[in-house]
């Protein structure tokens, strides 16, 4: 069974609009057979990363270290799912949890990294427990991947890393859900990766239309199990001496697993199926800052006070590739304190992700680029210095905050804190809010491959609040599974194509009180 388009329009519309449908009525997760927190590759060749290794493997040692490494160790009684009024059942969740560089939805970590190696040919695995790449194939392998990433054929670059999602790592928990937070886990990760390679590199390509089915047989993968869904080049493209002469690889090593049942859904398999089969290239046109029309303001409550555009403070130089930066990355909503932030916190944080958008725009050559051109954000203030509460757009080329929807005054933060499906942090608490705003129609870029660009794209704006709000010292929580249709209203957004459309996610952002977890970091062997 394989959805049409209209079909799989229908079933993630209703992701977003009420993902709590999405299961069937007595859903349950089995926390004791769940799968491991990474991928278990048994009998191969291994590879060490480190800052002394060879080219590339140094420069791969810092990239995937800082996006995607297990670098610290967190305990938590209950089980990263804590208790609420509503909802007061004790859970069961791993008491340890392995965390990484990058946010995850209940810090399930579903995408997978592979990385091809021009100069040995070598096709690997990365495997962030240990810090490492495991060996899948040799001699022309990583020829054969690059041809079905349908990158050319005459000049490569020195690598390239290809993110994937192994569904059941997500889908034991989240079941149908998984299909919507499973690509923005993996634009999270995309981000990230784009970000650090661009550092490393200069040079930095991100594809996400290429042969499925080549690309999964070259990684020893089943398409219904574990999906490529991006790939990133890592350095100009050079010449190069076909990669026939590098070191065969013992046979493909054993993959291990935890799990005695691996459940699916025949909606989330066919969706999956119809995406794999989409050939299209998933890109809605690009579109210029002024191109978008914002939202019309709609009327204003008598109790508001009018305001023209905001103008924002120049943001503070931050560094988001610094070390302790991801470090200091946590998603702790339920630790919020209601603090006041400054205009320049505020101006830092969404110019931050306004320039990783514009920078993904520019690194694609199909859908995310499209996506990321058409992505915008809006932002519900509650309390920040200089800014009046209320509902507004972000002009990046203005620094400035336009007035949409209900305008300025007071109840955003209640408004933010009401329309959660899950009170399981104290939203309200925050300072300020970040939606990433899209066209909700995804159909006139394309089919069901169209709609992964968009929540990848998504997940790449998620990655740039989150990192730019710890560098700024505070928490940026995300979340997918509230009433968008609230937050729309509030904004007067309308979700058409031709418009800015409606949320997709939701980041607030503030400071907040010491955690009373440990939280340990684990040093690279």
């Amino acid at each position: 069974m394989t959805m049409t388009t209209d079909e799989a329009y229908t079933y993630t519309t209703g992701l977003r609009l009420d993902p709590r449908s999405a299961n069937p009525d007595g859903w349950r997760v089995d926390w004791a057979d769940g799968p491991w927190p990474v991928k278990v590759y048994s009998g191969a060749r291994r590879l060490p990363l480190r800052p002394d290794g060879p080219p590339p493997l140094a420069a791969l040692h810092r990239l995937l270290h800082g996006g995607f490494a297990v670098s610290r160790i967190r305990t938590d009684p209950s089980g990263g799912i804590a208790a609420t009024p509503a909802d007061p059942r004790p859970h069961h969740g791993p008491e340890v949890q392995l965390r990484r560089p990058v946010p995850s939805g209940g810090a399930m970590y579903p995408t997978e990294v592979y990385a091809a190696l021009t100069a040995t040919g070598q096709v690997c695995h990365y495997d962030p427990y240990r810090h490492e790449l495991t060996v899948l194939a040799g001699g022309d392998a990583a020829a054969r991947l690059r041809a079905a990433l349908h990158l050319p054929a005459e000049a490569a670059p020195a690598a390239v890393l290809v993110l994937t999602s192994r569904f059941w790592k997500n889908f034991y928990k989240y079941g149908d859900f998984a299909t919507r937070l499973g690509l923005v886990d993996a634009g999270v990760a995309l981000g990230r990766a784009a970000r650090l390679a661009r550092a490393e590199w200069e040079h930095a390509e991100v594809r996400t239309v290429f042969d499925d089915e080549a690309v999964h047989a070259c990684l020893g993968l089943d398409g219904e199990e574990e999906n490529a869904w991006a790939a990133v080049t890592l350095g100009p493209y050079l010449p190069y001496r076909a990669d026939t002469g590098g070191p065969d690889a013992p046979p493909r090593p054993a993959l291990l697993e935890r799990s005695r049942t691996v459940r699916r859904s025949d909606r989330f398999t066919a969706f999956q199926r119809a995406a794999r089969e989409d050939t299209s290239t998933a890109a809605p046109a690009p579109a210029s800052e002024d191109a978008v029309p914002a939202a019309a303001p709609g009327p204003v409550p008598g109790d508001a006070v009018p305001v023209g555009p905001v103008p924002l403070p120049a943001p503070r130089a931050l560094d988001l590739l610094a070390a302790e930066t991801a470090a200091r990355r946590f998603s702790r909503g339920r630790l919020f304190t209601g603090a006041e932030a400054d205009g320049e916190a505020l101006a830092g944080v969404l110019g931050q992700a306004a320039e990783a958008l514009r920078a993904l725009a520019g690194a694609g050559v199909d859908g995310p680029a499209g996506w990321a051109a058409r992505t915008r954000l809006y932002c519900a203030v509650h309390r920040v210095r200089g800014v009046p509460p209320g509902w507004y757009r972000y002009a990046h080329e203005l620094g400035a905050l336009l007035p949409v929807g209900e305008g300025t005054g007071p109840g955003s933060a209640r408004r933010v804190q009401e329309a959660l499906f899950a009170a399981s942090f104290n939203a309200e608490l925050a300072a300020f809010t970040v939606h990433p705003v899209t066209p909700a129609d995804w159909r006139p870029a394309g089919g069901p491959r169209a709609y992964r660009a968009q929540q990848l794209a998504v997940g790449a704006a998620i990655e740039a609040v989150t990192l730019a709000a710890a560098a700024e010292g505070l928490s940026g929580h995300a979340v997918l599974g509230f009433d968008v249709t609230r937050i729309d209203t509030a904004y007067g957004l309308d979700g058409g194509a031709d418009t800015d459309g409606g949320t997709q996610a939701q980041i607030c952002v503030g400071a907040v009180r010491p955690d009373p977890n440990w939280e340990i970091a684990v040093m690279p062997r």
